[in-house]
């Protein structure tokens, strides 16, 4: 088969969707991490720097064109905006830019274009934007848990403000009209709450390298090309 592989990430805010991510991208031989939240987050931003936070839909739509990704830095009409994407104004304010249909239409189609071996986690990676992925994790853990792990990530604000930003934005994720969170029927359901990092991230490349053994036989038998399952670490 060509080189192309997805392994699709879901989950709720705090649930450590980009933790696990990036540490299985790092396993996986051959695979990118990509965080497709964060797109969401440098339009925000980028409306936020030019002062523009009320902007239309078509504004904002417009603004996502402009949307471009180098490696880890993420710019907006040629605007570096990476060092503010996880600021709490922007954390506030995502949920909104993210609900717009026209925003999602524009954003998604640039992540369906980042084609090959990939671990991407956001809120419809595996349901809308790679709805074939051979591989989709659903992670979630308790709010409790979830806002302790954002407070100790940025301790400026307390548990008990984490906990009620989180659940506000769980509610507007999973209730928006366009591309809500929900966890797919061939979606695996791993609960973080009492697991640790490597616990989880163990219990996925397991399951990726079954997957991609499954591939590889597959292709053997109908002469393509295959992908490696093999592990950098």
């Amino acid at each position: 088969m060509s080189p192309e592989f997805v392994v699709a990430i879901d989950g709720p805010a705090g649930a450590g969707k980009s933790t696990v991510a990036r540490r299985l991208a790092d396993r996986l031989e051959g695979f990118r991490y990509l965080d497709t939240g964060a797109m969401y987050r440098a339009v925000t931003a980028y409306l936020h720097r030019i002062d523009n936070k009320n902007a239309s839909a078509e504004e904002m739509a417009e603004a996502a064109k402009g949307l471009e990704l180098d490696g880890d830095t993420l710019s907006v009409n040629g605007v570096d905006v990476t060092a503010t994407i996880r600021t709490p104004e922007v954390t506030a304010d995502v949920s909104r830019v993210s609900a717009v249909p026209e925003v999602r239409r524009v954003v998604q189609a640039k992540q369906r274009h980042l084609t090959g071996l990939l671990v991407a986690e956001g809120r419809d990676i595996g349901s809308v934007v790679f709805p074939n992925a051979p591989v989709k994790v659903y992670l979630r853990a308790s709010l409790k848990e979830r806002s302790r792990r954002r407070h100790r990530q940025r301790p400026e604000l307390s548990v008990a403000e984490y906990s009620a930003a989180i659940e506000h934005r769980d509610t507007l994720d999973s209730t928006r009209e366009d591309s809500p969170l929900l966890c797919t029927e061939d979606a695996i359901e791993i609960d973080s709450t009492h697991l640790t990092i490597e616990e989880v991230v163990e219990e996925i490349v397991a399951f990726v390298r079954l997957r991609l053994r499954k591939a590889q036989e597959r292709d053997a038998d109908q002469g393509g090309d295959s992908v490696s399952a093999g592990s950098s670490g």
